[in-house]
This record gives C-alpha cells, sequence and structure tokens, in this order.
C-alpha cells in the first residue's frame, strides 16, 4: 500500500460542488492510471488543509467513493483504493489527451489567450458536468 500523490485542486467559479470535484478527480486519477488499487488517499484532514474545504465535504465525497466501491476506510490506516473499475481505459485517456493538446495548440495559433482558453475549457467542462449530473439526478427518479 502506497500513499498516493493525488492533490485535490478546486475551482469554485465551476458550479460543481466541491465534493464532486473530489470524486471526479479520483476518477480521473484511475482512468489515467495515476492511482492504482492499494493506493492511500490523502486523509481527511490533508485535504481540508491544502485545498481549503470543509471536512464534511471531504466526507461525502470520500463515502460516495467507497459506496461506488472504488475505495474502503480502515480505521487507523485510511482511505484505501479498492477497485478500479476504469482499468484498461488507458490507452483511451491517452488518446482523448493528445486530442485536446491539438485542439488547445490550434486555439493557441488562432491567437486565443491561454487564460481565455481556460475560461472556455471551464465552462464546458462545467455545462458537460451539470447535464451528466441532471442526468443522474433524472435516473435515480426513474429507478427509485
Amino acid at each position: 500500500m502506497s500513499k498516493s500523490e493525488i492533490r485535490f485542486v478546486l475551482d469554485r467559479s465551476t458550479g460543481v460542488p466541491a465534493y464532486r470535484q473530489i470524486e471526479n478527480q479520483v476518477i480521473a486519477a484511475l482512468r489515467f492510471g495515476r492511482l492504482e488499487v492499494g493506493d492511500q488517499l490523502p486523509t481527511v484532514t490533508e485535504v481540508v488543509k491544502n485545498a481549503s474545504v470543509n471536512v464534511n465535504t471531504v466526507l461525502k465525497a470520500y463515502k460516495n467513493l467507497e459506496h461506488q466501491g472504488i475505495t474502503q476506510s480502515r480505521q487507523g490506516i485510511g482511505t484505501i483504493i479498492v477497485d478500479n473499475p476504469y482499468r484498461g481505459q488507458e490507452q483511451l485517456q491517452r488518446v482523448l489527451s493528445e486530442r485536446l493538446t491539438a485542439v488547445f495548440n490550434e486555439a493557441l495559433e488562432f491567437g486565443l489567450d491561454p487564460r481565455d482558453l481556460h475560461a472556455a475549457v471551464m465552462a464546458a467542462l462545467n455545462r458537460f458536468q451539470l447535464a451528466v449530473n441532471q442526468d443522474q439526478t433524472k435516473g435515480a427518479k426513474e429507478n427509485g
């Protein structure tokens, strides 16, 4: 078991709740192979200190990850990755990363300022995340 090097970076301007951003960053790290089964997530105290977020926010994110079967909280040890349902997607993620890099380079060639590019990407991600959240809420209501 190794301590992961993941550091959560929260963007409060996106409209995506902080707990969901933490969950999404863990899932992205699993998809890109930066986290593996057996890795330990940062302690709640570490996340609170480094990301300037409320304890309950971190607890909610970690509990949701545990509910999905991705992590397990172990008394005295911390939160451990116990399953990676995204294993095998590393190649897909690598291709996606290459395609996004090409789009970013093209935007820069057309004279788009990096700050404007960042704002455009964050706005698109925000719209995407809100749509996903609405679909999940709709699906839960239909199944519940």
